[in-house]
């Protein structure tokens, strides 16, 4: 009897922990969690153009390597609430490579002169990249080409700008001393033995079916093999960086997303998991051709292994290490993002407490009004310029050529 009597109740309490984890489930699908939470990410990322701005005093007092690893640090902290989004939603990223992953490839990043170069399929595709920096111990160090438009994205585009990312119009002529000004402060990086790791798509854009079309059109007009799964490579970029700095490796990655490859921040927010696979191949600089034409030659190679790799795990469903032909690790985010993202809700909360006792006691309730009508219209206007940098270059915009 008692035997009995202690089974129904284990049975009670495994369901209602079974229902709890349920109701959690469906309160974190809605999506309520992140929104209450986007406030205090948002203070956080303000907080941390502050410092920016505070930290131009070393700039301007010539403590040019004090301020580059301020810096640093700032953008780091920004970027974790977004890696710990990966966890927040259960996600997976797989990476792949020869010999130990973990060994050969991770604990290489975050303490060298790098490049990376990867092919641009989805919206995570650069969230991809800080995770696989961050398990390297170089989610700092990490900086990317990114498009003019997103200097204007409050909060996040001049974070990007003073960490030193390179702000491209896509028209070489304009862009050459852009990208040759930001070569010379890799040099300086590499001069004070500050890690820095730049990342860039070369496709330039994402894939869609429209995209690809127009790709496989530009590529049988110049005579370039046909791809299937990818977009055709704009070599000149990669190939000024290349012989603009002064580099010790490069990585080749190649990230897949399992399913139907529709991952986004929201969905992340929403707690849906995705799953990621990354291929990573460590090049040495020195072979890679550094004439324009034999690069060109040089990157559609790469971009065809590319293509036949995405081609594999669309037909198998792997990249070869059930079979012990490349080992495989599995990322993890570090406890330092969650840590960020607990510290960041306490301080708003804390900030709004105070703000709001100082304007009741004081009676100032236009500024209390003002200042909320002030943070709404921020949102709002985040939200849009967001989108509009998504729209412009999403299957309406630019074509890939």
């Amino acid at each position: 009897m008692d035997t009995e009597l202690l089974t129904a109740l284990l049975d009670k309490r495994s369901f209602c922990a079974c229902d709890r984890t349920m109701d959690w489930q469906r309160w974190k699908s809605s999506g309520l969690p992140a929104l209450l939470a986007l406030p205090s990410m948002l203070w956080l990322a303000a907080c941390c153009n502050v410092l920016q701005v505070l930290c131009l005093i070393l700039w301007a007092a010539g403590l040019r390597k004090e301020y580059t690893q301020a810096i640093r640090f700032i953008v780091e902290v920004m970027h974790r609430p977004f890696l710990f989004l990966m966890e927040y939603s259960g996600s997976r990223v797989y990476i792949y490579g020869e010999g130990d992953v973990k060994v050969d490839i991770l604990q290489t990043l975050g303490y060298n002169q790098s490049m990376i170069f990867s092919n641009h399929r989805g919206d995570l595709d650069w969230l991809i990249g800080l995770l696989v920096e961050d398990n390297g111990g170089g989610l700092g160090c990490c900086k990317a080409i990114v498009k003019q438009e997103l200097v204007f994205l409050p909060l996040f585009g001049f974070a990007w700008w003073s960490a030193d990312f390179i702000c491209i119009n896509r028209n070489w002529q304009s862009d050459r001393r852009k990208l040759d000004a930001g070569y010379q402060r890799q040099h300086e990086y590499r001069q004070w033995d500050i890690p820095y790791t730049l990342t860039i798509f070369p496709e330039g854009t994402r894939l869609t079916p429209e995209k690809l079309r127009d790709s496989q059109e530009f590529c049988a007009s110049k005579g370039y093999p046909r791809l299937e799964n990818s977009l055709c490579p704009r070599a000149k970029g990669l190939w000024s960086a290349v012989n603009g700095m002064q580099l010790d490796c490069v990585y080749d990655i190649t990230v897949i997303q399992n399913g139907n490859g529709k991952a986004n921040i929201l969905t992340l927010a929403q707690g849906v998991p995705a799953e990621f696979h990354v291929h990573v191949q460590k090049l040495d600089p020195s072979g890679i051709p550094v004439e324009e034409d034999a690069f060109q030659k040089w990157i559609l190679e790469r971009w065809l292994r590319k293509d036949g790799q995405l081609a594999r795990f669309a037909k198998d469903g792997h990249l070869g290490a059930d079979q012990g032909l490349v080992g495989r690790h599995l990322l993890s985010v570090s406890p330092a993002c969650g840590q960020t993202v607990v510290g960041a809700i306490a301080w708003w909360l804390l900030s709004t407490a105070c703000f709001l006792c100082f304007c009741v006691l004081s009676g100032r309730y236009r500024l209390l009004a003002g200042v909320g009508l002030g943070t709404l219209l921020f949102v709002v206007l985040t939200a849009v310029v967001v989108h509009q940098v998504h729209f412009t270059h999403s299957a309406q915009g630019k074509k890939s050529k």
